[in-house]
């Protein structure tokens, strides 16, 4: 009993303090901000904000349930299902504390061109950022291949938003007339502007795809892990991705494509990850070869 108390304790303990470091650092620089007017033109900015937001509460039950795992498997414990299941449900409770009232609070006073509800519309892309992030926990937790790819992308898209960040600050890229807030960084996109809109959008993540799962599938290789968990392992890092553009959605507005392009881009580098895995799964091994 004092194992599964640490165990869902720490799970759910980790999720909330990764999911409310991850809004302190955008909110702090102003990266999001939710609580603004989101008029024609900036239409599609409450779209892009809501798809960081799923991914941040995406990360926070990842995070939550493998760490947890972790602590099992220091005590020499087998990662079977029912620890997966107990620290995946701990850690989606733990991102939904902090996501909920991080997301709910500025929300309510962002002001949308769309005739709906900004704080009902949060709320939803919240819940389903749960459990787009239990789903993801179940499937990767204690399974290397699968968690080796999801937090090394998961690297990756941080540092893409780094770049991005900093090209931003650099150039003072601000959208409106006072710098209130800078131009909108797209979650897996390398948003820099010495690359065009529509490229960077359609082609960051996928390249990303590509060199993440090949790597991590060589390396699982090299250790003689599943055939099976190398083929899917290419995909799991992406789909976190992707299951935020699902959820956040390809924007209010049709007449831009700034949230359409990377959204299309996230699909793309889903399927481009699993292709790249599976190659290294289904070549034939050779004796002193990987």
């Amino acid at each position: 009993m004092r194992f599964w108390g640490r165990l869902l304790a720490a799970a759910f303990g980790m999720a909330a303090l990764v999911g409310a470091a991850q809004f302190g650092v955008v909110y702090g620089l102003d990266v999001l901000r939710l609580d603004r007017e989101f008029v024609a033109g900036t239409d599609n900015d409450w779209n892009l904000q809501l798809t960081w937001v799923v991914w941040f509460t995406i990360v926070a039950v990842a995070g939550g349930a493998t760490f947890a795992a972790g602590l099992a498997q220091r005590d020499r414990r087998r990662i079977g299902a029912a620890v997966r299941i107990g620290t995946a449900v701990a850690a989606a409770l733990g991102a939904a504390a902090a996501a909920f009232p991080l997301t709910l609070q500025p929300a309510q006073y962002a002001r949308l061109s769309a005739a709906f509800d900004p704080g009902l519309t949060a709320a939803i892309a919240v819940s389903a950022g749960v459990v787009a992030g239990l789903f993801t926990a179940l499937l990767a937790v204690g399974r290397t291949p699968l968690s080796a790819n999801l937090w090394t992308c998961t690297g990756a898209v941080w540092l893409l938003a780094i770049l991005s960040y900093l090209d931003s600050t650099e150039f003072s890229r601000n959208r409106d007339a006072m710098g209130e807030y800078y131009d909108p960084t797209r979650l897996g996109v390398l948003d820099v502007s010495n690359l065009e809109p529509v490229p960077r959008a359609s082609f960051s993540l996928p390249v990303i795809a590509l060199l993440v799962g090949l790597t991590c599938g060589l390396v699982a290789r090299h250790a003689g892990r599943s055939r099976l968990l190398i083929a899917l392992s290419g995909a799991i890092g992406p789909l976190t991705v992707a299951m935020a553009y699902v959820i956040g959605g390809p924007g209010i507005s049709r007449a831009l494509t700034d949230q359409a392009d990377a959204y299309l881009g996230a699909m793309i580098a889903v399927v481009v990850g699993l292709i790249a895995s599976s190659i290294i799964a289904l070549a034939p091994r050779r004796p002193g070869v990987l």
